[in-house]
C-alpha cells in the first residue's frame, strides 16, 4: 500500500520543482525526501521525475500520476479541516497586503471579521516587494495587479475608482489636460496617456507608491492620479479635491491570490469571503 507521507512528499516535490525546496518546506533532510520519491517509484514502478543537476521536472507519467494524486490529498486534508472547524473556525491566517491599499478600509473589514469568528487569528503583512505565497507560507495576497502563476488561485475582489486630486488651489487654476502638459500630474502608470492620449511632461517626481504621491500632492503644487479610496479623508476635509471629474478613468482592480498547492482551510475561505463582501463593495 503506497504511503501518505510519500504522496505528499511526491506533491510538494513536483509544485516546487525542486528535491531540497521540497525539504525546506516540510522541514525534512533533502536525502529523506530523495527516499520518499524513490520508495514511491520502486512501488509504482515508473520514474515520476527527470532528474538533472540543474533542474527536477515531472515525466509524462509523474504528471499523470499528480493530477489525481494532488486532489484526492486535498479531500483529504478538506474532510479533516471541516471536521475541526465544524464548531468554531479557529488557527492563523497569514495575511499580505499592498501599502496603498487604504488601511482604513482594511482595518475596519478584518475587526467585522474578528467579531464574527474571534478564534481566527490574523497576521498581516504589509510590503510592495513581489511575495512568494506559497513559498513564505501565506494563505492569502491581496494584490492590485493579476498575479501571472500558474499555482495560485486569482479571485478578483472589486475596483477602486481612480481619480486626479490636487489641493484647492492648484485644482483651481488650470485642468487636467494642461497641468499635464506643464508637467504637474503624477501619474505613474500613465493612466491620462493611455486613456485620453494626454501629453503628459515628466515631472519632478516619480513614484509607484501611491501614499507617497498622495503626500506630495498634499505639501506641492502638483496633481496626481490616485485610488479614491485612499483619499476620502482628505477629500471629505477639503485638504484635497478632484479635478476632471468629466474624465472617467479606468478603475483599479484589486485581487485576492491564494496557493491552490493546498487545501484552503475554512477559516482562509471564510476572511476571501469577507474580503471580496466589503472591499467589493
Amino acid at each position: 500500500m503506497t504511503n501518505l507521507t510519500h504522496l505528499e512528499t511526491f506533491v510538494e516535490v513536483a509544485i516546487r520543482g525542486s528535491f531540497a525546496a521540497a525539504a525546506r518546506h516540510q522541514n525534512l533532510p533533502r536525502s529523506t525526501v530523495t527516499a520518499r520519491v524513490k520508495a514511491l517509484e520502486t512501488a509504482l514502478g515508473v520514474v515520476l521525475f527527470q532528474r538533472t543537476t540543474r533542474q527536477v521536472r515531472l515525466t509524462a507519467e509523474g504528471e499523470g500520476y499528480l493530477a489525481k494524486v494532488q486532489p484526492a490529498l486535498g479531500v483529504l486534508e478538506e474532510a479533516g479541516e471541516d471536521l475541526k472547524a465544524s464548531q468554531t473556525p479557529s488557527g492563523l491566517v497569514r495575511m499580505t497586503v499592498p501599502v496603498d491599499l487604504s488601511s482604513v478600509q482594511l482595518a475596519e473589514v478584518l475587526a467585522r471579521f474578528q467579531v464574527d469568528y474571534p478564534c481566527v487569528e490574523l497576521e498581516v503583512h504589509i510590503s510592495d516587494r513581489v511575495v512568494d505565497v506559497i513559498g513564505e507560507r501565506f494563505d492569502v495576497a491581496l494584490r492590485g495587479n493579476r498575479v501571472e502563476d500558474e499555482n495560485v488561485i486569482i479571485r478578483k475582489v472589486g475596483a477602486s475608482r481612480q481619480i486626479v486630486v490636487a489641493r484647492p488651489d492648484v485644482a483651481g487654476c488650470c485642468d487636467v489636460e494642461k497641468l499635464a502638459r506643464l508637467g504637474r500630474v503624477l501619474d505613474n502608470a500613465k493612466v491620462l496617456e493611455e486613456t485620453f492620449g494626454f501629453q503628459v511632461e515628466p515631472s519632478g517626481f516619480r513614484t509607484s507608491n501611491k501614499q507617497l504621491a498622495k503626500q506630495i500632492v498634499l505639501s506641492s503644487n502638483v496633481a496626481a492620479v490616485l485610488p479614491r479610496a485612499i483619499c476620502e479623508g482628505e477629500l471629505e476635509t477639503g485638504t484635497l479635491c478632484e479635478i476632471g471629474s468629466n474624465l472617467v478613468l479606468p478603475d483599479l482592480p484589486l485581487f485576492v491570490v491564494l496557493p491552490s498547492a493546498r487545501f484552503v482551510p475554512k477559516r482562509v475561505r471564510l476572511l476571501v469571503d469577507y474580503l471580496v463582501k466589503f472591499l467589493g463593495s
